[in-house]
């Protein structure tokens, strides 16, 4: 049985979820083995064990850092299931932004910061890189801080919540308990407050990626007996 366009787009965001949830924690486990919390970035002189992942492998951090590729399809496919459930442009424009500007961007930032420290670890006899280290990432925190803005984050759910409340549209009144805001208030939650440490801050560390996943989750569920002629009405209508 063929899927339909809203099947398709619901099954392509949750596997770019599910990619993009690995590279979290990849990234996190690599953060926590090889740096320290002085700033973005900054790393310590020796390297431990990670806690998911061994890095003296390659392979899983070379994948995370691969998933990249990923945020114009994972924005394309989310963005067109909310706009055919919402048919509204606003919050739609808002999440693609915010996936391939700022999700972009993050993703690549992160991804940059585990090169140096590996080089660094790699060779520990040469002490050559340490001096350059600070000024290095103090001009690479700056520029993420002036691009990675959280509040794209979370702008498409109020719009897209208050669109659900008060108009019809093809989502129930209990999607809105799957928006951004709403999403990163339990996994904070979760994550600070109910899981222990180091567990809790992988958990609640990829909040980014579980506003999408949850959101990418409630609209396949919500969209799923949607054929394709209504879909297309929706999308090409005014």
């Amino acid at each position: 049985m063929a899927l339909t366009l809203t099947q398709t787009c619901g099954i392509v965001g949750l596997i770019c979820s599910l990619l993009n949830l690995f590279g979290d924690i990849c990234f996190m486990d690599f953060y926590l083995a090889h740096m320290n919390f002085d700033g973005f970035g900054s790393f310590d002189h020796t390297s431990r064990p990670g806690n998911f992942f061994n890095f003296q492998q390659e392979r899983h951090l070379r994948r995370a850092q691969a998933t990249g590729w990923m945020y114009p399809i994972w924005a394309v496919s989310t963005s067109l299931q909310l706009y055919v459930g919402t048919k509204s442009f606003l919050p739609c424009a808002l999440l693609a932004y915010g996936l391939c500007i700022v999700g972009g961007n993050l993703h690549s930032g992160f991804a940059f910061a585990t090169v140096l420290p590996q080089v660094t670890h790699k060779l520990q006899s040469d002490d050559t890189l340490f001096p350059n280290e600070a000024d290095f990432y103090q001009v690479m925190s700056s520029a993420q801080k002036e691009i990675m803005n959280p509040v794209f984050g979370y702008t498409p759910g109020p719009p897209a919540a208050y669109i659900v409340l008060t108009e019809q549209t093809e989502f129930s009144k209990w999607c809105i308990l799957f928006t951004p805001l709403v999403t990163v208030s339990w996994v904070a939650a979760i994550g600070f407050l109910l899981m222990p440490m180091p567990w809790g801050l992988y958990f609640a560390g990829s909040f980014g990626t579980w506003i999408i996943l949850v959101m990418n989750l409630a609209a396949t569920i919500a969209l799923w007996n949607l054929d394709d002629a209504d879909a297309y009405t929706k999308i090409n209508s005014d």
